[in-house]
């Protein structure tokens, strides 16, 4: 299944569209079904909680965490802020009022900004938007002074039990950088998010869409990169 490009007004807060068609066919019989069905439920609100607990939970903060600002780089690679964007620029103000796009998605991410800040006892903490030229693969950038569990947690599913290939949920790590990600039938893998983590610094990249999100050593990658630019 191929991903298709995302128009240029499109909010990157927004995850990728869902995949239900390559949900795993549970095994035959009534109580299988009844199991496989839980186990599902387990692995999506997982896959939610995975992308939404640096913002809004762990207790980290306290232990190696440092109130000192941080700031989203320039540029990761092939990836710019949203506001810098070339494409997002020349539409502003001409085809469709881009103004409001670029300064609801800043307020949403100085919002974020102060969440994940929060959540770590009030540790420096930045939240940022990123876009390749095209505009057709983002991602949002999470930084925060402070230590994470790592390797990164994934609720434990039987694949031999459930026929299929590979576990729906799983946890893959790419050296110091570990990716939870979510692998249909189809054979295909998508990143929910990938981190890094030392006693003094985390550096996540959630939300991703495109051929990004399917590219889970291309997402570590980025996260390499902004590790060497803020650490």
């Amino acid at each position: 299944m191929s991903m298709q490009p995302q128009p240029s007004g499109w909010s990157p807060q927004f995850p990728p569209p869902s995949q239900g068609a390559g949900t795993p066919t549970p095994p035959s019989g009534g109580r299988a079904t009844v199991v496989f069905a839980a186990v599902i439920g387990l692995v999506v609100g997982a896959a939610v909680a995975s992308g939404a607990w640096l913002l809004f939970g762990g207790d980290g903060g306290a232990v190696g965490g440092s109130s000192v600002a941080v700031s989203a780089p320039a540029r990761l690679g092939d990836y710019y802020r949203y506001p810098d964007l070339q494409k997002v620029r020349e539409r502003n103000g001409k085809s469709g009022d881009m103004s409001k796009v670029v300064d609801r998605q800043a307020k949403w991410d100085k919002e974020s900004s102060a969440r994940l800040s929060a959540s770590r006892d009030g540790a420096g903490a930045v939240v940022q938007q990123y876009g390749n030229e095209e505009l057709d693969s983002m991602f949002s950038l999470e930084v925060v002074r402070s230590p994470t569990a790592s390797p990164q947690y994934v609720a434990y599913s039987d694949p031999e039990y459930l026929h299929v290939e590979k576990p729906p949920e799983e946890m893959v790590e790419f050296g110091p950088v570990s990716c939870a990600v979510r692998n249909l039938t189809s054979g295909e893998t998508f990143v929910a998010t990938c981190l890094r983590t030392s006693e003094d610094l985390t550096v996540t990249v959630s939300h991703a869409n495109g051929d990004l999100v399917k590219d889970p050593q291309a997402v570590a990658d980025v996260v390499n990169e902004a590790w060497s630019q803020l650490s």
